[in-house]
């Protein structure tokens, strides 16, 4: 299983952990949610993977416009699923507060790995 680990200088809200690991298989359902739980409607807005809904998300919103909202979130579905890995780890790490992750790696069989593409071990990067 491959996952994507994020560690924080101080633990994951709701959490006893540091590390807060994902599925990499998951990591596109991960950012949708957690975008679609971010309460601060500007912040939500500027976190957005792409300009294009950007835009339609501050137009949406500036229009109350409600009936659209599922079309935007279907959007938001396509964007995320045509982004790659490194892309979707730092807009989940840009919607988590970035100043306070320390760190990011990838685990391939075991092994962990700096990079999504598993070109840099961890442990070498050390040395």
């Amino acid at each position: 299983m491959d996952t994507v680990a994020f560690v924080k200088d101080l633990g994951w809200p709701g959490t006893d952990s540091r590390v807060y690991e994902i599925r990499v298989s998951n990591l596109v359902a991960i950012c949708v949610s957690c975008w679609v739980l971010l309460e601060d409607g500007r912040f939500s807005g500027d976190v957005l993977p792409d300009e294009g809904l950007r835009e339609r998300y501050f137009t949406l919103c500036e229009r109350g416009n409600a009936s659209q909202a599922k079309a935007f979130i279907d959007d938001l579905w396509r964007t995320a699923d045509g982004m790659g890995l490194e892309e979707l780890a730092d807009w989940f790490a840009e919607m988590n507060d970035p100043t306070t992750i320390t760190a990011r790696y990838w685990v391939h069989d075991g092994v962990e790995y700096l990079d999504a593409a598993h070109t840099l071990p961890r442990d070498e990067a050390s040395r």
